[in-house]
């Protein structure tokens, strides 16, 4: 699946349970959602996970903040141009995880080779990291103090700006 076709997939989910939390739980398919600690529902990503591009998970739901960060991520993506295949692993605290952009199409279903933008995908990470002509920045800018750097966003669309 590539960004545009999985951000069309991350709205529609986002307004499904947007809708469904407003009408208070008439559930149309049972299997498909889960009902968090919050009161709210969220989806059960054993159910959802082909539609979002979801690989790999460590807890079993996903909830409409994930969904939200996963629909800014793919916007980013984007407009950054990394169209391509996108994949995602929902992480958990000392886990491992990630959202996955590539400016390549896949032709095996796989993440294809080339260039990838990676964002952090658990709760209380926020960071970049991106590979470019088979170089990622960790390993680019990596010191002895700090073996592998995070990044923000705008440090990536510099990295961008100083490649073209």
């Amino acid at each position: 699946m590539n960004a545009k076709e999985c951000l069309v997939n991350v709205e529609k989910m986002i307004d499904e349970l947007d809708e469904l939390n407003k009408r208070g739980g008439s559930m149309r398919n049972w299997k498909r959602y889960s009902a968090a600690k919050t009161n709210k529902y969220c989806f059960d990503i054993g159910e959802v996970c082909d539609e979002c591009g979801i690989f790999d998970w460590w807890k079993d739901t996903l909830s409409t903040s994930d969904l939200k960060q996963m629909k800014k991520f793919l916007e980013q993506a984007i407009l950054l141009g990394f169209k391509g295949y996108v994949c995602f692993k929902v992480g958990v605290p000392g886990c491992t995880h990630g959202m996955w952009a590539h400016k390549n199409e896949s032709t095996t279903g796989y993440s294809p080779d080339g260039d990838v933008l990676y964002h952090s995908f658990r709760r209380g990470d926020n960071y970049y990291d991106m590979c470019i002509n088979n170089v990622w920045m960790h390993n680019k800018y990596a010191t002895k103090e700090n073996p592998c750097p995070d990044f923000t966003l705008k440090q990536i669309r510099e990295e961008l700006l100083n490649r073209n």
